[in-house]
């Protein structure tokens, strides 16, 4: 009997012993995730890494903080994700995190949370906290700064901006090909008649020249040259070899008639009567009652 009994408590001190050995690796496997950072002080702006490592069960389905967990007070850059590797029963899963931080407090701390996944739930596990410390760039208060009271201010070299340049060239072109298919023969009807009278214009201004300088045989030769070529581009017709009775012939009229006869006999008989400047008027007025008629025409087949 007393042997029995010896056994029976040999066999349970075997089973205690293996739960155990169970209880031990289990809690082996149930540790917490690793945390750290690569450095122990950071600059504002500047990427630190962070490694976040777990040994697990083969058997175990763990999950790592994406970039879309909320990191505070660092912000994600981008992660970095190591391959499992597997020794001796145990795998190990690690993740580097790329992070920058604007935050101006001097120590800042990160937890992670690794998640594991079971057939009830999903269970956060997380890491013991790691602290960082803030590197301060400006040793001296901005209270007791010098600040320069008169600076000579540094001539910057022009630059041309040609994108924009273009842009507002395409526009105005644009702009202007919108017009035009709009307005395009109003703009060409009235561009051919300014350039019909300002042709008209100059003949005026040449010819009174003439007619207010000193009335000569020479003087009113060139005068006659000057208005027969101005008839000439009006009527298309060659005036300039016309005789006198050939232009009344296809202009009838008895004031102009008196006006060529006053100017012929100043021009080959060096006979000038007082009449003279008011034949040169004459013939001045004839021209531009052509014009009229002849803008007249061109307006209404344009």
């Amino acid at each position: 009997m007393p042997i029995r009994i010896i056994q029976i408590l040999k066999s349970v001190n075997s089973i205690l012993l293996i739960i155990s050995c169970l209880l031990v690796i289990e809690n082996s496997y149930a540790q917490k995730p690793i945390g750290r950072f690569q450095t122990d002080s950071i600059e504002l702006g500047r990427p630190i890494d962070y490694t976040l490592s777990y040994h697990h069960s083969p058997s175990a389905e763990v999950f790592f903080p994406d970039t879309t967990y909320n990191f505070y007070p660092f912000e994600i850059i981008r992660r970095n994700i190591f391959p499992t590797s597997t020794t001796n029963g145990v795998s190990t899963d690690s993740v580097v995190y790329t992070l920058v931080t604007f935050d101006i407090r001097k120590t800042q701390k990160l937890e992670l949370p690794i998640y594991l996944l079971s057939k009830r739930d999903c269970t956060a596990v997380y890491s013991l906290a790691d602290s960082v410390f803030l590197k301060e760039m400006i040793k001296t208060s901005v209270d007791s700064l010098q600040l320069k009271t008169d600076t000579k201010l540094l001539p910057l070299s022009q630059q041309v901006n040609y994108p924009k340049i273009l842009t507002y060239i395409l526009g105005l072109l644009g702009i202007a090909l919108i017009i035009y298919a709009f307005f395009g023969r109003f703009i060409r009807k009235q561009y051919t008649l300014f350039l019909f009278g300002r042709r008209h214009k100059d003949f005026q201004t040449n010819y009174k020249k003439f007619t207010r300088s000193t009335l000569d045989d020479v003087t009113i030769g060139k005068a006659l040259v000057l208005w027969k070529k101005h008839l000439e581009w009006l009527e298309k017709r060659p005036y300039t070899s016309y005789t006198t009775k050939e232009i009344i012939s296809r202009l009838p009229s008895e004031r102009l008639e008196e006006a060529l006869r006053e100017v012929d006999s100043a021009i080959y008989g060096g006979i000038l009567s007082t009449q003279m400047p008011l034949a040169m008027n004459v013939l001045l007025d004839k021209a531009t009652e052509l014009y009229k008629n002849r803008r007249e025409e061109l307006a209404a087949s344009l």
